[in-house]
Order: C-alpha cells, then structure tokens, then sequence
C-alpha cells in the first residue's frame, strides 16, 4: 500500500476522487403552457433519477434547483431525459446559482417603473458581438433590449402585451430562449444565494 501525506497506508481502492458540487437552476421552456402539463412533483422525481439531490421547483413553470458534480453537459442530458419521460421537448437553460444571481441582481435599465415590465431572456450561448448589436437595435418604442453574457434583458414599457416583441421573434435573434419576469428571477435567485 502506497503511504499517505501524513505517513499512514490506504490501499489505493480506497482512495476517492473528490468530486466539486454545485448549484444550479434549470430553466425549462414551455412547462406548463400550451397542452404540455406537467406537476413539479413528477419533474423533481425526473431530476432525481438524473442522479441530483436536493432537487426543488419554484412556482409550476419549470424553474428546478439542484445539486449536481460541476460538468458542461447539464443542458443536453437534462432535456434528452425530460423529451424521453414527457414526450415533448423541453427547451433546457441551465445556469449555476452565481450566474442566476448575477442576472437577477443586474438592473441594466434602472429600477422598473410602475406601469413596466423586465423580462429576462435566457439563451443557450452568448451572442456575438454582431448577433448583439442587431438584438439591441431591434427595440421599438416599446421594447428595449441589452445584451449581457447569455442572457437579455428586455424592459417593455408596459405589460408584455403592450411589447411589439415575443420570445418567438427574440428566439430568431438569439437561437432558443426561455423567459423569465425579473420579479420572479429575484425570488428565485433569493432561493439560491
């Protein structure tokens, strides 16, 4: 058996890898909304099957917090396995608890005024420099955007039914996003700190 650092045998079977854990939040697309029903029991339960612990939903449209080993492939895994279980897919944003809180405490137009609505658009990959001009350049009147990593926040001056904009037209300029209503990324984001 090899000595350890403080002079004491192991045999080597019993030595193990540390493996470094995170939080993270999945943000799922589509839960909830147009047929595809879903109870957060059920996704917690396919999170766990995932090998995650400490799995928790926050409201029923598909935000889940987790604990998983730190890899890059959360997003694809997540949703081949939710698709295979539900039978639809499921547009997958995965982001660890820092990033959620830096999206959610980062106020790029101020503090909302009564009567507006910040939404925050989350993509699967930053835009580029090009992809970003063109996002910001797209606000109308009513709809102002910037770009920030992976994420764009959209201030609407009013409701989202007074926006020129919806996530489908975003999505065209982005690639796949999810949206969430900064009131609700703050409660979320205050659930992971």
């Amino acid at each position: 058996m090899p000595p350890s650092p403080d002079g004491t045998e192991r045999s080597t079977s019993a030595v193990r890898k540390t493996v470094r854990m995170a939080r993270y939040v999945a943000l799922l697309g589509g839960i909830n909304v147009g047929g595809h029903r879903v109870a957060m029991e059920r996704l917690r339960t396919e999170f766990e099957a995932l090998g995650h612990s400490d799995v928790a939903t926050f409201i029923a449209s598909g935000n889940v917090m987790f604990t998983a080993p730190r890899r890059r492939d959360h997003e694809s895994r997540i949703a081949a396995h939710l698709e295979a279980q539900l039978g639809w897919p499921v547009p997958t944003f995965v982001r660890t608890a820092a990033e959620l809180v830096a999206a959610a405490d980062l106020r790029p137009f101020g503090r909302t005024p009564d009567g507006h609505t910040h939404m925050v658009a989350f993509c699967r990959d930053a835009p580029d420099a090009d992809a970003a001009t063109t996002i910001e350049a797209s606000g109308t009147e009513v709809d102002r955007f910037e770009v920030h990593g992976r994420e764009v926040h959209w201030l609407i001056h009013g409701t989202v039914m007074s926006s020129k904009v919806n996530s489908t037209r975003l999505g065209k300029l982005t690639g796949p996003v999810t949206t969430r209503n900064i009131t609700s990324l703050e409660r979320l984001a205050d659930l992971v700190r």
